[in-house]
């Protein structure tokens, strides 16, 4: 995943080849760290919009997930609940998995949520504020209503906007402050909620966005880069998997949910972006966490 992309200072992020390295392991079981702690997490935009293939899953698809899902007894959390978990450093089941949606489309209120419920499963909806009530996006009273159905709701910015590409830290933490707290007052107006889970805009971030959010009191943001989440994370830069476009298919969707964790214990250089391109990268991994059980 490139970060920043509007500026050709920002490359690629460094846990892209944590991701490949991820890739790389078999759905068969694993002696990966931390196996009993671990959580699968996805993400979702569209449902059921040809439209926008890119970012779409067919509702029939999201069906079959599900199925498979309910068929061989995985525990569906919402990101809350994973979280929580993982602070609190409480059991997690065999299987769990969590499912995520970004941006506030109609589309998940027509057509995705009715199948989560239909399947009895929760699932987390990041908001962004700006979109809301436009064409194709939810409106306020639909989001309290999702929200009245179980449904999760976190914070997915009020722009969507790239704040990477703000300048210093001190412009690019200006900036960031200000979106939040716009999005934040109108969570307040409109839910009287103040949400504690964020989603990046393009899963683009860095170490002063995540100073924000916890000063802020957050208590996790995802990204959109593959991995797995388990005890050893960084609550702030929680792994998903994508589930749109040629992504979006049962197979792949089974392979994932099977995926374990491959523990890094030191990685240089440090930092989230790097600026050489391509990236010079160095990691040190537990000398069992891919050997087969």
């Amino acid at each position: 995943m490139v970060r920043g992309r509007h500026n050709p200072c920002y490359v690629i992020a460094a846990y892209v080849l944590a991701m490949l390295l991820l890739l790389s392991a078999t759905p068969s079981p694993l002696k990966a760290a931390n196996q009993k702690s671990q959580i699968v997490c996805f993400v979702y935009h569209r449902f059921g919009d040809e439209r926008y293939p890119s970012t779409n899953i067919r509702t029939e698809v999201f069906r079959e997930q599900l199925a498979y899902l309910k068929q061989n007894n995985f525990t569906v959390w919402t990101m809350g609940m994973a979280v929580n978990a993982i602070r609190n450093g409480d059991v997690v089941p065999p299987r769990t998995v969590v499912l995520t949606i970004d941006d506030g489309y109609r589309s998940f209120y027509e057509n995705g949520m009715p199948l989560l419920e239909e399947f009895g499963y929760p699932a987390t909806l990041y908001i962004t504020t700006a979109n809301v009530g436009n064409p194709d996006f939810l409106n306020w009273q639909q989001i309290l209503e999702s929200q009245q159905r179980g449904i999760e709701i976190g914070n997915h910015s009020h722009s969507h906007g790239h704040f990477l590409d703000a300048g210093s830290d001190e412009e690019r933490k200006s900036l960031f402050i200000s979106d939040l707290v716009t999005a934040q007052t109108l969570f307040n107006e409109h839910l009287d909620y103040t949400p504690v889970l964020y989603s990046y805009p393009y899963g683009e971030y860095d170490d002063v966005l995540e100073a924000v959010l916890e000063e802020a009191a957050y208590i996790s943001a995802t990204a959109q880069y593959s991995g797995v989440l388990f005890k050893e994370s960084n609550l702030f830069e929680i792994p998903r998997f994508p589930m749109g476009g040629p992504f979006a298919t049962l197979k792949g969707f089974i392979q994932k949910s099977q995926m374990h964790p491959m523990q890094v214990i030191n990685k240089e250089p440090e930092g989230v972006v790097m600026q050489q391109n391509p990236p010079m990268m160095v990691i040190t991994l537990n000398s069992n966490c891919i050997d087969a059980e």
